[in-house]
């Protein structure tokens, strides 16, 4: 049996070759970018509006009752005016009758009414609030490498949703740990590439031949989507799987530890990218990329 070779169990990242990520193989994985809602913060302060200023009431307003009896008051009262204001005018030329009275008090109160009411007019809400002219809101931001990569790839795919492809590349790495415990790569051979499929089985057999088991607990990973690209008629995804790996090697004939710990989870953030002919077809993952301390 040759001699078991460390560096299979002290790093478990799968090396790939290049042409693993179509036109970007040989550029680093993008990192995943957290938006502004995952921040915590404080309350926010109360909003305090002032009470309304007051509007001046109209003075008209200040004779309850109907119009009509309002009206018929400021004819009679107008009349009486007219009497006083007149009377002596009437008396010595005969000039003004009853009639033209009313008809002049009744001018009279019209002429009263509508000075009130253009005094008693409220200032136009913008003046009272002072409010300044709309802001113009701005451009939108413009769509970024990963917004054009999922366009493209929903022209073919109308229903594709990133954060279903989140939840299967999560999916997948925890299968993937689980193929290493049981150094069986056949039970993923239909959702690897051929050249990911010849690698995890060679890492399998490696394992077994030197005589060594993988060890891992309940995997707490979760995955967020960071490229989308279309390399021809193939369709490209990544995502970053981020989390814990409670992971330990272990020598088959004595059951010491060789490689990571029983007690102390192992910190894990890997990119996984997958490919698929484009459209509505089955992805299949190409390449992990692991980084860890």
């Amino acid at each position: 049996m040759p001699a078991p070779r460390d560096d299979v169990v002290s790093d478990r990242s799968l090396r790939a070759p290049s042409g693993r990520r179509g036109s970007r193989s040989d550029s680093i994985p993008v990192q995943p970018d957290r938006p502004a809602a995952f921040v915590e913060s404080g309350p926010s302060p109360p909003i305090i509006m002032a009470p309304p200023a007051p509007v001046p009431r109209p003075v008209w307003d200040w004779f309850p009752g109907p119009t009509w009896l309002v009206a018929m008051g400021g004819l009679v009262v107008g009349g009486l005016l007219a009497r006083l204001l007149f009377g002596a005018l009437s008396l010595q030329g005969g000039g003004v009758g009853v009639g033209g009275l009313v008809i002049l008090g009744a001018v009279v109160v019209l002429v009263v009414r509508r000075m009130l009411h253009r005094r008693a007019k409220p200032p136009s809400m913008t003046a009272a609030a002072g409010a300044s002219p709309p802001r113009k809101e701005p451009p939108p931001a413009p769509p970024t490498d990963l917004d054009r990569g999922l366009q493209a790839i929903r022209r073919a795919d109308l229903r594709f949703e990133p954060a279903a492809f989140a939840g299967y590349a999560a999916m997948t790495f925890r299968d993937v740990e689980r193929a290493r415990v049981a150094r069986d790569a056949d039970s993923l051979r239909s959702r690897l590439t051929p050249e990911m499929y010849a690698e995890l089985r060679a890492f399998c057999e490696e394992l077994r031949t030197a005589g060594r088991s993988v060890r891992v607990d309940e995997l707490d990973v979760d995955a967020e989507v960071t490229e989308a690209w279309q390399d021809g008629d193939q369709d490209y995804m990544t995502a970053c799987v981020t989390g814990t790996i409670p992971t330990h090697t272990v020598d088959d004939a004595t059951g010491t530890v060789v490689g990571g710990s029983r007690t102390t989870a192992t910190a894990v953030k890997a990119f996984l990218t997958f490919t698929r002919p484009a459209g509505l077809n089955f992805w299949t993952l190409s390449i992990i990329q692991e980084r860890r301390p």
